[in-house]
């Protein structure tokens, strides 16, 4: 081969070298998952057509909601967002873990609603609920719901 065709091989391997290094793509596998980090909560919707602000506690993870005026079949919904906002799978999964009377309980969660099914005249209730997310991320909070009968 001549000298010059030497010369035009290694000089166009050398560019397409610096062009793909510059302007290439980053190789990313085929199925990327993007887990959730956080979940933030922002209100509480009532039935009565009500929101509720939502207050953190000192830890990272934990929030406080207080209701004064419960009403007979007050059910409770929690809106929030995820971060980031393009998670693969943003399902989130609702579990009451405060100490919970079968025979008599106090709350009923249905999905992500949270139903109060009673709380005695002159009394209050802690509702405690965990919500994580179920990509397997590891993303969690804990709720505390504190509803208060102030009816006599």
């Amino acid at each position: 081969m001549k000298k010059s065709t030497v010369l035009i091989v290694l000089v166009t391997f050398a560019l397409s070298v610096v062009i793909v290094g510059i302007f290439g793509m980053r190789m990313m596998s085929y199925n990327t998952r993007i887990y959730v980090e956080t979940i933030v909560p922002t209100r509480v919707y009532l039935n009565t057509g009500d929101t509720v602000e939502i207050k953190p506690r000192e830890a990272d993870t934990e929030y406080e909601v207080w209701i004064n005026d419960y009403t007979e079949g007050l059910t409770l919904r929690m809106d929030y967002s995820l971060e980031p906002a393009d998670a693969t799978e943003n399902d989130i999964l609702a579990q009451i873990t405060s100490k919970v009377d079968e025979n008599d309980p106090v709350a009923r969660l249905d999905g992500l609603t949270l139903h109060i099914l009673r709380v005695n005249a002159g009394k209050s209730v802690t509702v405690r609920v965990n919500y994580r997310a179920t990509d397997g991320g590891g993303a969690n909070i804990t709720v505390y719901f504190y509803i208060r009968n102030q009816q006599k």
